[in-house]
């Protein structure tokens, strides 16, 4: 936890926009739940309030980052994990921080926010790779932000960073620790160890079914099915419809021509230039000629008594006056000079400088100007389609009826999961199991009814319906008895060697060798090795090392080993400490270590300092938890 909030402090964009993980392997560190009221807020540290919907969107935004590596991972499995638990005390030591400094009088500016939202490569305009306004509110949209509350949530965010930074400037760990942590890491030891392999148990011989069914009943949380529904679905997404929109190639050159004149397809033309006002065109053009001759600009004024020139410096071509003088100006290279004749009469014009990016020829950006064509289309079929099926609905029409006249596909799926994988099979269903507002829909909606129609991904709707539901059960022998046969044979060969190992680990412990154990015992074996705390090497498994490295030597110890089917009996005969060099990449690594520990020690001086209130029943509805009532 420590190393998040320290990033998140650093890099509130890294986390924000790029959505990096917040989460990951939370530690609890002592805050004090006091379950107290705390008006509509979740948690209060000190002034602070953690609200709902901060709880609820960093709940959902770390669901949906876990289901992406892992799909059949359940909101309820995660937080039974440790996750929420974990977000609130994130959410928690962040208000402690932001608490103490707004006391400390640390802010920051609307510019500082801008600035960072500006520069986001999530926010840039894929034509000219600028600030985008519409790409920063479609983002708001899909994370289901206001452009308020982010912005206030990244202005938190950089408070924090200011604060933290003062934190850890000089937090540099003592020479001591280098040689201490050196000695840690390179320390070995030599481990001998009793080999008892599974095969040394013999066959158990095959179950009968009053056994299996007892067996199964003492594993029912392996052996329980979960709920299956079988559901209908009627999605409209322009995704799946654009494919099939086509462009009319006018349109398409139409929208190229625009997106070249307004300077969208590359950075607009810009000009530094300098003119003269002139009493005729004879005068104009001499101090031209005396220009185009090499004469230095700064001295045409002296030298042919006119005035100042008028200096225009990066400008682009409409934020010109006289456009007359606009359109020579933009034809002219750098270091050209010309005479025009302008709206109010005529001007020697210099260009000091002019740069004209190119822009992308037609053929280069065709395929993105189609695709977002055909996406504007697609949006518009969707909604021609919606309201033609909500009208059919309207006039009593069934869920198929209603799709059929509105040309939209009916999609059905027999009993699945709730986190969409076929009952029958155990295959994915791969074109929902990343929807989650479609399958909560799936998971919330009562049987027989439909869920209303919700907006999801980009642009698209959905509506379910639930046509049956299958409790979730034990499973019935007949479906599982190849599994249950598996894992009882697994379970009484496990147990045989415990016997066996217990009774060795007995008579080491009583001063036996392992040798002589081994003599006594057929098809067991003693090896022996000299290893690394990190390293592995043929049966000692890192289970059996990291065994061996809290061990005293000459104390047997037990451990799985090889392919943790198979069991040993082992003894520490040596410890070797390491040298005292610990190399730089380990050294850094102990400075973040190093200043894990400064923050870890601030954040718990903040909470003692701040009283922290946690409302129960907002912070479970937030997590999904409860329903809000």
């Amino acid at each position: 936890m420590l190393s998040v909030i320290r990033n998140l402090a650093r890099s509130p964009l890294a986390v924000l926009i790029i959505i990096v993980p917040v989460v990951a392997a939370f530690a609890l560190f002592g805050i004090n739940d006091i379950f107290t009221g705390t008006g509509n807020a979740v948690a209060t540290v000190g002034s602070e309030r953690v609200t709902v919907q901060t709880v609820s969107r960093t709940m959902q935004r770390e669901m949906r980052r876990i289901q992406i590596e892992n799909p059949r991972v359940t909101q309820q499995e995660a937080d039974a994990a440790g996750l929420g638990d974990g977000i609130m005390n994130m959410l928690v030591a962040q208000a402690a921080i932001t608490a103490q400094s707004r006391e400390l009088g640390i802010a920051a500016t609307d510019e500082q926010v801008a600035e960072l939202i500006q520069d986001a490569p999530a926010f840039q305009s894929v034509f000219n790779n600028r600030f985008d306004p519409a790409a920063y509110n479609e983002w708001l949209r899909q994370e289901g932000w206001t452009a308020n509350t982010f912005e206030d949530q990244l202005r938190s965010d950089l408070q924090r960073q200011q604060f933290i930074d003062a934190a850890l400037s000089g937090a540099t760990p003592p020479a001591l620790f280098d040689q201490l942590r050196a000695r840690f890491q390179g320390e070995t030891r030599t481990i001998r160890a009793l080999l008892v392999p599974p095969e040394l148990a013999g066959e158990p011989g095959a179950p009968d079914d009053e056994t299996l069914q007892a067996f199964i009943q003492e594993n029912a949380n392996f052996f329980t099915l979960p709920e299956q529904r079988r559901i209908s679905l009627v999605r409209l997404d322009p995704q799946l419809v654009s494919p099939d929109v086509e462009v009319d190639e006018a349109e398409l050159r139409e929208l190229y021509d625009m997106r070249a004149e307004t300077g969208e397809l590359a950075d607009p033309a810009v000009r530094t230039f300098l003119q003269w006002v002139t009493p005729d065109e004879a005068t104009a053009q001499a101090v031209v000629d005396r220009l185009n001759a090499g004469e230095a600009p700064a001295g045409i004024s002296g030298a042919t008594g006119l005035g100042e020139p008028v200096r225009l410096e990066n400008v682009e071509v409409f934020a010109v006056p006289d456009q007359v003088i606009a359109q020579a100006a933009f034809e002219m290279a750098q270091g050209e000079a010309r005479a025009v004749q302008g709206r109010l009469g005529w001007r020697a014009v210099y260009v000091e400088t002019a740069s004209d990016p190119e822009v992308p020829a037609f053929e280069d950006v065709a395929e993105e100007l189609r695709t977002e064509l055909a996406g504007d289309a697609a949006e518009y079929r969707v909604l021609d389609a919606l309201a033609e099926f909500e009208d059919q609905r309207g006039r009593g029409a069934t869920l198929e009826e209603a799709a059929d006249a509105a040309g939209i596909p009916l999609e059905q799926f027999d009993f699945m999961t709730p986190d969409a994988f076929e009952a029958a099979s155990g295959s994915p269903l791969m074109s929902i199991i990343r929807e989650e507002a479609i399958l909560e829909a799936a998971r919330t909606t009562e049987e027989g009814f439909t869920s209303e129609f919700t907006p999801y991904g980009d642009g698209g709707y959905f509506i379910v319906r639930v046509d049956a539901i299958r409790p979730s059960a034990l499973a019935p022998l007949s479906e599982v008895r190849e599994q249950a046969s598996s894992f009882w044979r697994l379970r009484q060969i496990d147990d045989r060697l415990q016997e066996t190992v217990t009774a060795a680990l007995e008579r080491a412990q009583a001063g036996e060798s392992l040798d002589a154990i081994a003599a006594s015992i057929p098809g067991t074996r003693v090896e022996e090795t000299t290893i690394g705390r990190t390293q592995t090497a043929g049966p000692f498994t890192q289970a059996l090392v990291g065994a061996a490295f809290t061990a005293q030597t000459d104390t047997p110890f037990e451990s799985r080993a090889g392919d943790q089917r198979t069991r040993a009996v082992a003894v520490v005969t040596a410890i070797n400490a390491g040298s005292g060099d610990l190399g730089a990449e380990a050294t850094q690594t102990l400075a973040q270590g190093y200043e894990e520990d400064v923050v870890a020690a601030l954040e718990r001086a903040l909470l003692d300092a701040y009283p922290v209130r946690i409302n129960a029943q907002l912070r479970d509805a937030a997590l999904g938890r409860t329903e809000v009532e």
